[in-house]
């Protein structure tokens, strides 16, 4: 069975980006330490031995269409000053001279590209790279997830085990208790132990909603207090779903592409052009090994 990869490459970047760490700034006065940092991450011969690897990034930020339903969706969240784009452009040029498969855009989110690349590659074998939570959605039986972070890898024994939930309850899961990062506000007073037993309960959020409905009291503390704020923010549970619900009908062209000699002389002469060459010494050299 052929081996692909999704990495979810703006995420693998902002995490040395905010992280405590070295500082390099390169002769034209740009910092590229969180660059150098993604690009060392990325040189793994796993990706370059797949089937296919896809490199999505985050360009929607206010252009989203999930913006479009709720604008105060990721309204927490700055536009990326110049340094970010400076670097992210510059990363998305690696990743092509890698011979991967970028994928990015303003109407959707790099989750979404991801969402829809397991779609497509129902016959692979899928390794998500994220340690983003929304994605857990995505398990499956030729689908796990490795967190970027850590190496951890979830599937769908470990998130029943840990979670006790299942992927297809994910979306219901946090459309209840909202998600912090992304700004999207749960219901008042539902929390995780309260969500996880009621999914464990009845299965869906639409059959929680229906035993409410036949008079069910729901086996929880303070059932009554709960009810009535599912009862109260049915419109925006609703709302929470669309927005955490990942696409998987995006059309995404996966040719696998060819990392090639060509390719790596781009890629050391780049290096070499941003100051990054000498910290990269390692890193390239595998890279020389794994051209074709």
């Amino acid at each position: 069975m052929k081996q692909a990869h999704l990495i979810d490459i703006s995420a693998v970047f902002f995490r040395y980006y905010f992280a405590p760490g070295p500082s390099i700034i390169n002769d034209d006065g740009w910092e590229v330490y969180p660059l150098l940092a993604s690009l060392r991450w990325l040189v793994n011969p796993d990706f370059f031995n797949a089937h296919i690897t896809v490199a999505a990034f985050d360009e929607s930020l206010g252009t989203c269409f999930r913006h479009t339903l709720d604008p105060e969706y990721k309204a927490n969240r700055a536009l990326p000053s110049e340094d970010i784009i400076y670097q992210l452009s510059l990363l998305k040029s690696f990743c092509e001279h890698m011979g991967f498969v970028v994928l990015a855009g303003e109407e959707f989110e790099a989750d979404d590209y991801i969402a829809s690349c397991t779609h497509v590659l129902s016959d692979a074998l899928v390794t998500i790279h994220s340690r983003d939570k929304d994605l857990r959605q995505l398990l499956a039986s030729n689908v796990i997830m490795q967190d970027s972070a850590n190496g951890s890898v979830w599937d769908e024994a470990r998130l029943m085990t840990d979670v006790g939930l299942k992927p297809e309850q994910i979306v219901d899961f946090l459309s209840l208790v909202g998600d912090v990062s992304d700004n999207i506000e749960g219901v008042p007073g539902v929390g995780v132990k309260t969500a996880t037993c009621l999914l464990q309960h009845y299965g869906s959020a639409s059959e929680i909603y229906a035993a409410i409905d036949a008079g069910d009291v729901l086996p929880v503390r303070g059932a009554q207090r709960i009810q009535s704020a599912l009862l109260e923010n049915k419109p925006r549970l609703d709302l929470n779903q669309q927005l955490v619900c990942l696409r998987k009908d995006i059309s995404v062209s996966l040719a696998p592409l060819e990392f090639n000699q060509d390719n790596y002389l781009f890629i050391d002469a780049l290096t070499q052009e941003l100051g990054i060459h000498r910290p990269m010494k390692k890193a390239l050299e595998t890279l020389a090994g794994l051209y074709v």
